[in-house]
């Protein structure tokens, strides 16, 4: 049916047009030798982005990024390596390259693997290709697959550019490096990839958060239409009609700015003026009447928290910070609720990171197995009343972690 023919008496219908959220999608051209990564190639650059549109997101991500490092990285078998390996465990340790340490290094692609699902690591041989000499933290969202042979085999080698959005700069040339591999080590600069599995991704990792991405766009525009309607005062009050014929523009604005002054004060009333012709030359003033937008906002919060926290098996939101309304976290239920959360995800990630640290370990000939210490939600358990009569002050003070009070000397005058 001719759509024309259903337009009757000059009605026109216009439809709303779907919310375009880039997908991660995996796609080749025949005049770029790598995958794309998203149909742009910059899926990487949105998930950055999303980190700044919503602050529950952020704070989720950034909560497991400090819960995932924890208090630190440790060795569980120290006590069963040889003072040879000891040295060579304590400079990975201290010195992985020549300007970070490891836990510098465990910051960066903790939030990798939280952000894209994924981290990588630029790995540097020896001279002489016995032992890894440096890491370095390499940013997953800068690589892209090359290309697969022919007939459908890996090529085993990445490109990485600074910035794929501005390829026409020299600086941004995509370069190719070889992956990671324990047998081939002819080129002395490698990179590991540590990826979650996803199976319906075969090049690019999928982040845990994935299916609640349309719900951090909605908090992000949530926040835009608040700050929308305050600066720019979009929603009036009610509509000044003035009945005795249609000025100019000027003698209209000077109508407009003479009826601010003497109907509005300081942040007042909002107010929209019109124009028109009337038998009555009376001015006329319309309310507009208030919606309920105000409720459909806190459902609408209420919806993307539920959502960002059932996407990130988060079991409580106040483990990241994150205040609920009505929810009075006791001692007992927080402690719950951090060790299902430290078991069911922060763990998972921190394997996969100490998975890479003890294989790197291996191949340098000191095969410890590193883990991370779990911090403490609370410092203690005790109540604060029985607290205080069994601890010092300094002991109280070491809990909350402030530094001790120094007593003062008093010196004798002879």
């Amino acid at each position: 049916m001719d759509n024309k023919k259903t337009n009757k008496g000059g009605l026109k219908v216009f439809r709303n047009e779907a919310l375009a959220i880039p997908q991660l999608i995996e796609t080749t051209t025949r005049r770029e030798d790598w995958v794309k990564y998203g149909t742009d190639n910059l899926y990487p650059n949105y998930l950055v982005s999303l980190l700044e549109k919503s602050a529950i997101h952020k704070s989720i991500q950034t909560g497991k990024q400090d819960m995932v490092v924890g208090d630190g990285i440790t060795v569980s078998n120290m006590k069963q390596l040889s003072p040879e390996q000891i040295a060579l465990v304590n400079d990975f340790i201290l010195n992985p390259n020549n300007t970070e340490t490891l836990e510098d290094i465990t910051y960066k692609i903790a939030m990798d693997l939280i952000l894209y699902g994924a981290y990588a690591l630029n790995v540097i041989w020896s001279k002489d290709r016995n032992s890894i000499a440096e890491i370095y933290h390499i940013d997953y969202g800068k690589l892209r697959a090359q290309k697969p042979n022919e007939d459908g085999t890996d090529t085993n080698y990445l490109y990485y550019s600074h910035d794929w959005s501005d390829l026409k700069k020299s600086i941004n040339e995509p370069t190719l490096i070889r992956k990671f591999d324990y047998k081939e080590r002819k080129e002395a600069s490698q990179v590991y990839i540590c990826m979650d599995y996803s199976p319906d991704c075969g090049y690019y990792a999928r982040p845990q958060y994935s299916a609640a991405i349309p719900y951090v766009e909605i908090d992000s525009e949530i926040g835009l239409y608040h700050l929308n309607n305050i600066q720019n005062s979009l929603s009036p009050d009610y509509i000044l009609q003035i009945n005795n014929g249609v000025p100019e523009d000027e003698e209209a604005n000077l109508l407009y700015q003479q009826f601010k002054r003497e109907l509005t004060g300081h942040k007042g009333h909002k107010f929209m003026m019109t124009f028109g012709n009337s038998t009555e030359n009376a001015p006329s003033l319309v309310a507009i009447p208030t919606t309920d937008a105000d409720k459909q906002f806190l459902v609408l919060n209420e919806a993307v928290l539920q959502a960002l926290c059932t996407a990130n098996k988060v079991t409580s939101p106040m483990l990241l910070g994150i205040k609920t309304p009505g929810q009075l976290g006791g001692r007992s239920e927080l402690m719950d609720a951090y060790d299902l959360y430290y078991a069911t995800v922060i763990n998972k990630l921190q394997k996969m990171i100490a998975k890479t640290y003890n294989k790197i370990s291996a191949i340098n000939g000191a095969n410890a197995k590193f883990d991370f210490v779990k911090p403490e939600p609370l410092p203690f358990t005790l109540t604060e009343s029985a607290l205080l009569q069994v601890a010092t002050q300094n002991e109280v003070r070491d809990m909350l972690g402030l530094p001790p009070i120094t007593p003062v000397q008093e010196t004798i005058q002879e």
